[in-house]
This record gives structure tokens, sequence and C-alpha cells, in this order.
């Protein structure tokens, strides 16, 4: 098996919740302030599964399966924080093992 088909199928078997606790990690090692709704159940529908600040700006992130979709509400809040000029948008597994969720939270550290 080649390297990048392992890594394909790496990212197409992690749940979002082991994505998440990879991303709550590296914004601890970086440094960054991590905010994640323990029980979003009393939340406004759709609100970012995180969002993280450090000294150069924010990022709002809703975390998904490779294969996961943005419900109606989370697409809402994407288009209104992007709209209002906000870095927000959808990391999935394939970002983490890219370098491309390590990457972005560098550029707000």
């Amino acid at each position: 098996m080649k390297v990048a088909d392992y890594l394909a199928a790496q990212a197409r078997a992690m749940p979002e919740k082991a994505l998440l606790e990879q991303v709550r990690r590296a914004a601890a090692v970086l440094g960054l302030a991590c905010y994640h709704t323990h029980d979003s159940r009393r939340s406004e529908p759709g609100f970012p599964d995180v969002v993280l600040v450090g000294r150069r700006g924010v990022l709002w992130r809703e975390l998904k399966t490779e294969r996961g979709r943005l419900t109606a509400p989370q697409e809402g809040w994407m288009d209104r924080l992007a709209a209002a000029g906000q870095d927000a948008r959808v990391w999935r597994p394939s970002d983490l093992i890219s370098g491309a969720v390590v990457d972005e939270m560098k550029g707000v550290r």
C-alpha cells in the first residue's frame, strides 16, 4: 500500500470526535484559546464546532468527517461569518493529515 493510500484510508476512517481531539491538542501546543460547546442541544443550531483565538486572528471551524455534509443552519453560520470578513471554514480529517489544520492555526498564533 502506498503512503498516500494509507493516509487517505486513515482520513476516511477518522470520526469527528477524533478530529476534534486532535484540533484541541494542536491548539494547546500552539498556545491558542480553543472553544468548543460541550453540549450543543441548547445552543444556536449550526454554530461552528470550534473557535480558535490567537494574537493574530480568529478561526471559526466546523468539523466534519470526510463524507460529512453541512446542515442548512451550519451553512448559514459559515456564510454569515464569511460575509462579516471572518475566517470560517470546514476542516476534515484529510486537512489534519495534510498539515493544513496546523498551518492555519500557526497563521493566527
